[in-house]
């Protein structure tokens, strides 16, 4: 059975960022920015999924997949969409690319999501950011974050097996 990443390897100019031992990673669209740093050093690769992997305008799906191999067998999937100011379209647009079949694989133990926008909408306790954050986990199991951009952020993985889970956080 192929693995997520000989599936998303196969796909014509995948991946965006060739598969490397790197310390962070750096993705960019339509003037946003969005950097991740990573705690130390993991093979990481970048995928483009809107026009890159999934090339139908039709289908909803967000900007790019940052893939971590976290040793041979774990893979951390941070979903990216780089948006300018309608959040509420860029929350579908990962929802939607969570959705898609061809992101499953029992190889990821972690999901995550990033959202960077020009303007984040203000937390009001129950503002659209809030309600998809908890929609998220509860159906995903994915944490979402939003960021003003250009955003950088630390992400720390930490190897802590909890109900054969991996846990990640921020510094």
């Amino acid at each position: 059975m192929a693995t997520l990443k000989d599936k998303l390897d196969a796909f014509d100019g995948q991946p965006e960022q060739e598969w490397n031992k790197r310390k962070g990673i750096s993705v960019g669209e339509r003037g946003q920015v969005y950097r991740a740093n990573f705690s130390q050093e993991y093979m990481s690769a970048v995928y483009a999924i809107d026009g890159g992997i999934i090339k139908d305008y039709d289908i909803v799906k967000c900007d790019k997949l940052v893939l971590l191999d976290l040793d041979n067998q774990t893979l951390f999937e941070l979903f990216v969409e780089l948006k300018g100011a309608n959040i509420q379209h860029a929350i579908k647009q990962v929802e939607a690319t969570l959705k898609n079949p061809l992101f499953k694989d029992s190889a990821v133990k972690k999901r995550e999501a990033r959202i960077v926008g020009r303007k984040i909408p203000s937390n009001t306790g129950n503002s659209i950011t809030e309600i998809a954050k908890k929609n998220f986990i509860s159906r995903y199991n994915c944490r979402l974050e939003f960021k003003t951009g250009p955003a950088v952020e630390n992400i720390k993985i930490c190897y802590l097996y909890l109900s054969n889970k991996y846990v990640s956080g921020k510094r």
